[in-house]
């Protein structure tokens, strides 16, 4: 068992054993390990962000203006009919007098 004296005064500051020097290493290794497995970790989230992304630019955006410029003209035709129907109604009352 290492015996370390940092102030120079013939007595052991502190020691360190086999096992302590093992679990600091075990530690280490853990540490290391965690970041890399939370690095890579983090990457599969940028690619799948990036691939999501791109499924929205590629898809999703597109089919939404669809959609929108289907919804204005669908109103332009149902403004166009309530203007034909109350014309209608005009004609049917004027000529029920």
């Amino acid at each position: 068992m290492p015996k370390f004296d940092i102030n120079n005064d013939g007595k052991a500051d502190f020691s360190v054993s086999i096992p302590q020097i093992l679990t600091i290493l075990a530690m280490f290794a853990s540490i290391v390990g965690s970041y890399y497995t939370l690095n890579a970790r983090v990457d599969a989230v940028e690619t799948a962000t990036k691939k999501l992304k791109e499924n929205e630019q590629k898809y999703t955006w597109p089919n939404q203006r669809k959609t929108e410029e289907e919804v204005r003209m669908l109103e332009i035709e149902l403004k166009a009919f309530m203007k034909d129907i109350e014309y209608l109604r005009r004609d049917v009352d004027t000529k029920r007098r």
